[in-house]
């Protein structure tokens, strides 16, 4: 879930009609494939306009969620972690936003670092404190105290729930040391399955792409970044690029429980959609990922 507070960033595009302005480049975007997300022609940005219902809505089966996305997303932190490691302190103090269940922390921990989570979603962060873990209920920055600053700050799977990305970053960068790394892992424009969703949305098929913008849960996406525009919006707030890759977007373990933790999925649907992305899964190597982590390194 997101942990972040932010206004959302709807502004009249030229006109007079409703629109959105890109966040990376400024210029005005265009309606894309699903109603209330937007493309921006100049840069290729891809953003969202659909509601934020944190704690209003339960439509997730949040037992089949766990289930389904653990055993990935524990890989995908380890790998992250690995890459992470020739940057940090042997100590490091890590704020990891947006938390969840708590799983990043647990990683971070066995590794010697020292780590505090955000959590906006009551229930998650209750869970997570019951796990050992150290957690701020509400959102960023306003619930971390003083002046605390840190040696990294992560978003994992978070950063695209974001609604207002500037003062997300000005907050961050405050809240850095001055070596302090910002690193933030997420699904990107770039990969296969985002591609053939907005080919099958084109012809009339919008299931596949609501699903992966969230369309309808309590923290749908508002952006999806690719290696090119994320590095690009976040240099202007006074990061650089130290490493960026590629991480695990599906796999077979988990699969189908991921596709029924949304409660209005019913047991036919998933059935399709299991066999669709059980043939895909093999393919998937052969072009880039679906999720990438980029590492910013903050510039004195």
């Amino acid at each position: 879930m997101s942990g972040v507070a932010s206004a959302a960033a709807a502004s009249p595009a030229p006109g007079g009609d409703p629109g959105m302005t890109c966040a990376v480049c400024g210029a005005p975007m265009r309606p894309d494939r699903l109603d209330a997300t937007w493309r921006c022609p100049a840069c290729g940005f891809f953003s969202s306009s659909l509601p934020v219902r944190i704690n209003e809505i339960e439509r997730i089966d949040e037992d089949a969620r766990e289930q389904s996305l653990k055993p990935i997303r524990l890989a995908n932190f380890a790998a992250l972690l690995d890459t992470c490691a020739a940057y940090l302190p042997r100590r490091a103090r890590v704020l990891d936003i947006g938390c969840a269940h708590g799983w990043f922390l647990g990683a971070a921990e066995l590794r010697g670092y020292q780590a505090t989570g955000i959590e906006p979603d009551q229930r998650m962060a209750l869970e997570a404190r019951a796990a050992g873990h150290d957690v701020l209920i509400g959102f960023f920055p306003d619930c971390v105290p003083g002046a605390e600053a840190f040696d990294a700050v992560t978003f994992n799977d978070v950063f695209e729930h974001l609604e207002h990305l500037d003062l997300t970053l000005e907050a961050v960068r405050d809240r850095l040391d001055p070596d302090g790394l910002l690193i933030i892992n997420l699904p990107v424009s770039d990969g296969l399955i985002f591609r053939l969703a907005r080919l099958a949305a084109r012809v009339g098929v919008r299931g596949p792409l609501a699903r992966l913008w969230q369309e309808g849960l309590p923290s749908p996406h508002r952006s999806y970044f690719s290696a090119e525009t994320l590095p690009r919006l976040v240099a202007r707030h006074g990061f650089v690029l130290r490493t960026s890759g590629s991480l695990r977007s599906l796999t077979r373990e988990g699969l189908y429980q991921r596709i029924r933790y949304d409660r209005r999925v019913g047991a036919a649907q998933a059935a399709l959609v299991y066999l669709a992305a059980r043939t895909l899964i093999p393919v998937l190597r052969l072009f880039p990922s679906d999720v990438g982590y980029f590492v910013f390194a903050r510039t004195r």
